[in-house]
């Protein structure tokens, strides 16, 4: 139950605008479209500002269940993400207030839940554990928490049963915490009882249904008791009972004095009936906002009688919509906006936002992130279940260092005990494709799975779960064992196979250049797939970054010969300094049949003056430095698109409007609710 005073957002002569490049005179195809792409292609192309909303009016109140109803193109999904901060790209104008006081996108994210279009779910996790992580990560109000825990009897009663049938009830044989509470009381609230255990799944490993996704997303968000909740299209791919049962969820959410704003496509006359109010746009216009009853009274009224056994959402679409004055949808929509701002129901909106709530916003009211060391804490047992869940991943893993340490070794098997020039290519090819492949399979592994965990990333960090640092560092902290303990496996098997010297010491010094090309590689595996947004560029990047460093790795060219101009490479080539120390570390001192040919093989093949401790030095710096461009690259990833960030002052001074008095301009016309 929620105690603080609902709020209510409002807004007025709402626009947006997005930069799009100008359409050429004469249209694509004639003289001005030849002379536009001259212009493109020259540099000079024109842009112009695109308008997305045309200054938009109404109010979300609370304890309603308000739905955006439009064709595609019209702007709902701008709006929501407007409204509730995840737009950033273009320009906006007009006022927004939250009970009256002045608020941004970036204030009300300090409020707002919001659930996307796209469930992006971690695949291992399951049901409970996603929301318990929420929960965890982003804790409700202590109050709001105690006051859920206090009304959970019935609800965990009714799911212990199935709980202990599976034999490890999250509350069996102690009391629940309060995350395990709020999961309980969340997962019967939104019916997920049944898949509460099930993990979540993927294209690649079934999970649970898309309606459970779905509700798994609004469970997440429902759970920080946030006092406001968007949800962009929580219905579109479910099949009609799924998708009356999300719709049901959100009504019963907005009964509990929530504000619940949903994007909805295309509502069965089931779910019509459920919803309180009604935004409709045309071509980023209002056609309509009001409450659901008045719909076919209002479209009546403009000449479009809605038949007794006919879905008004389906009968507004065809009706009114796509055919009122047999208009283009551009002079449609302003003939309708028109209407509407000219109706009796279009007064009622203007007198309500003028005569706002402005009942104050409490701090309790507003979200919380658990701090950093809990972030890392969680973090850390969550990527260290995901790789152990991953078993054929890892299985994958563990399997190549295996594989090319026999490969390697069975091919060049000792080599100690052939001739001179033998063991010289037979070591140098062996150690070259042994730098080779620590290195490029531990950027491929990083690749293959960060490119499918971004989307989880982006859409946690963007929703307030964690910071930056406590993902990277977490993720670090559980790669690192399998980076450290996978060259071990394949030196071990390829080292004494090859033959090389049998000295503990030189043993060490390969093991540790091996380990740091994997850690190497791991930290440019992950740069990589944080610069790009599509894994088919990150491909095409690899083999740009690769093969320079691969032709410069000391074995295919001299590099102490090569060209000037050129030479560079090898200093930043992990591959160089990996053989390097292998070959320094075989061939230094290096005694055949009485005969010292190690020195004079390494002075001819010219791998440089360094010792193998100071290439295995260098590795680690260049490991470090592309470290440092990873947490970086994350960085600007986390911060583009539709989630801007900002500072903790920024933070600070939203939060004192949001509490402050409210808008003079409403300071006495203004109503609190009880």
């Amino acid at each position: 139950m929620v105690h603080e005073a609902p709020l209510m957002v409002s807004f007025e002569d709402l626009s947006y605008s997005v930069r799009v490049r100008a359409r050429s005179p004469g249209g694509d195809g004639g003289g001005g479209g030849v002379l536009g792409g001259i212009r493109e292609r020259m540099g000079k192309a024109r842009y112009e500002d695109k308008v997305i909303l045309h200054g938009l009016s109404g109010a979300f109140r609370p304890g309603r269940l308000t739905a955006i109803l439009g064709p595609s193109g019209s702007g709902k999904t701008t709006l929501l993400n407007l409204l509730a901060g995840y737009e950033s790209s273009g320009t906006a104008t007009g006022s927004i207030w939250v009970n009256g006081r002045p608020a941004t996108g970036a204030s009300m994210r300090l409020l707002a839940g919001y659930v996307s279009q796209d469930d992006v779910i971690l695949p291992t996790q399951t049901v409970r554990e996603a929301i318990e992580m929420s929960i965890r990560l982003r804790p409700p109000p202590l109050s709001q928490a105690a006051d859920a825990q206090a009304s959970l009897a019935t609800a965990v009663d009714g799911l212990r049963g199935a709980e202990e049938g599976r034999g490890g009830g999250a509350e069996k044989g102690k009391g629940a915490g309060p995350a395990e509470a709020g999961a309980s009381h969340a997962i019967a609230l939104l019916g997920l009882e049944r898949c509460q255990h099930t993990r979540v799944g993927d294209s690649a490993a079934k999970g649970i249904s898309g309606g459970e996704r779905k509700r798994t997303a609004i469970a997440q968000e429902w759970v920080t008791q946030a006092p406001i909740l968007f949800l962009d299209e929580p219905t579109s791919g479910l099949d009609a009972h799924s998708a009356l049962m999300v719709t049901r969820q959100l009504k019963s959410i907005a009964d509990r004095g929530r504000t619940v704003v949903a994007v909805v496509h295309q509502p069965s006359s089931e779910m019509f009936e459920l919803i309180d109010d009604l935004l409709v746009l045309l071509d980023g216009r209002i056609v309509y906002f009001g409450e659901r009853a008045g719909l076919v009274d209002y479209v009546a009224g403009l000449g479009a009688p809605c038949g007794m056994y006919s879905n008004p959402a389906d009968h507004v679409f065809n009706a009114v919509l796509f055919s009122y004055g047999g208009e283009g949808a551009p002079d449609r929509a302003v003939r309708l906006q028109g209407e509407w701002v000219r109706s009796a129901g279009g007064a009622a909106m203007r007198a309500l936002i003028e005569r706002p709530e402005t009942a104050p916003v409490r701090a309790s009211q507003f979200r919380r992130t658990s701090p950093p060391l809990t972030q890392l804490r969680y973090l850390t047992w969550r990527a260290a279940l995901n790789a152990r869940r991953n078993r054929l991943v890892l299985g994958m893993r563990l399997g190549q260092a295996v594989f090319f340490g026999l490969l390697l070794g069975l091919i060049f098997l000792n080599t100690d005990g052939r001739p001179v020039n033998v063991q010289q290519q037979n070591f140098s090819g062996a150690m070259f494709f042994m730098s080779t492949t620590s290195f490029l399979l531990s950027v491929l592994s990083v690749v293959n799975t960060f490119s499918q965990e971004r989307l989880v990333f982006l859409r946690e960090s963007q929703g307030g779960y964690y910071g930056l640092p406590a993902y990277f560092l977490s993720k670090n902290i559980v790669e690192l064992p399998i980076q450290v303990v996978t060259p071990i496996i394949n030196s071990v098997i390829a080292y004494w196979l090859l033959g090389l010297r049998q000295d503990g010491l030189k043993y060490v010094l390969f093991a540790l250049t091996c380990i740091g090309l994997n850690l190497c590689g791991f930290s440019f595996g992950l740069f990589l797939a944080s610069s790009f947004k599509d894994i088919s560029a990150v491909l095409v990047a690899l083999p740009i970054m690769f093969l320079p460093a691969l032709l410069f790795g000391g074995l295919l060219v001299n590099t102490g010969n090569s060209t000037v101009w050129l030479r560079w490479i090898q200093w930043i080539s992990p591959i160089k300094y990996g053989y390097t120390s292998m070959m320094k570390n075989q061939f230094t001192g290096y005694v055949v049949d009485g005969r010292p040919i190690g020195d004079a093989y390494l002075e001819q093949v010219n791998l440089g003056p360094f010792s193998v401790g100071v290439n295995i030095a260098f590795i680690l710096v260049l490991s470090f430095i592309a470290w440092v461009a990873a947490y970086l690259s994350l960085m600007r990833l986390a911060r583009q698109g539709r989630s801007p960030s900002f500072t903790k002052n920024a933070e600070k001074h939203l939060r004192q409007q949001l509490e402050g008095p409210p808008d003079p301009r409403f300071a006495q016309g203004g109503k609190e609710m009880d």
